[in-house]
């Protein structure tokens, strides 16, 4: 009867230490995916990885220790085709490591290769960096296109996000299958430099390539 009583005992005390304390279940049939690029950019960077299905998302973690001991920050993504991430306010010329896993409800899959990546020291369109055209009129009346983008921007911002979009763009070709790997590190641009308009203060820039 005594030893009854205790195994109920113990029991309930299990079972109230699993309640009160869940843990991160590590399933093994869950699918792991693997990052194919970081890219960086001031204060940021862009990480990409393969696309999985069967999940409920993923869940990106970066630091700057090698180990992920310390100072560790995750981002969940709750949409299972989301294939690509950028990682704001971080600090300048600072390396960080990230890595990437699949989830599902409580089940998480074993953690991808580990990528490192620097960013860089400054930003490369800094006042002090403006290159002044002098094919645009004080009527905002552009004479011919510059830089390779073929475009202007109102901000610097958006030449940063255009640049995202065009990337994603040649990854999401790459992922459906319609251009090969190579393809897309021939096509995709790695990164950009950029200028503002010395009279209308409209940016524009070009591309840089493999």
């Amino acid at each position: 009867m005594m030893k009854r009583s205790i195994f109920i005992v113990i029991t309930t005390i299990i079972l109230l230490i699993s309640i009160a304390f869940p843990t991160t279940v590590l399933a093994a049939s869950m699918p792991t995916t693997t990052i194919t690029s970081v890219k960086s950019q001031s204060k940021a960077f862009t990480v990409k990885w393969k696309k999985k299905s069967g999940i409920t998302g993923y869940q990106i973690q970066y630091s700057t220790n090698s180990k992920f001991k310390k100072g560790n920050k995750s981002i969940k993504i709750k949409n299972a085709k989301t294939i690509s991430k950028k990682i704001t306010k971080l600090k300048v010329a600072k390396k960080y490591y990230v890595r990437i896993r699949t989830y599902k409800g409580k089940k998480y899959s074993k953690w991808s290769k580990v990528k490192s990546i620097k960013t860089p020291k400054e930003s490369k369109c800094t006042k002090d960096n403006i290159q002044k055209e002098t094919h645009c009129t004080n009527n905002n009346n552009h004479s011919i296109k510059c830089g390779n983008m073929g475009r202007w921007f109102n901000s610097k911002d958006e030449v940063d996000a255009y640049w995202d979009k065009v990337d994603i763009s040649y990854f999401e070709q790459y992922q459906n299958g319609i251009i090969t790997f190579e393809e897309y590190h021939k096509k995709s641009p790695y990164g950009y430099e950029c200028w503002s308009c010395s009279y209308c203060g409209k940016w524009t820039g070009n591309f840089k390539y493999n």
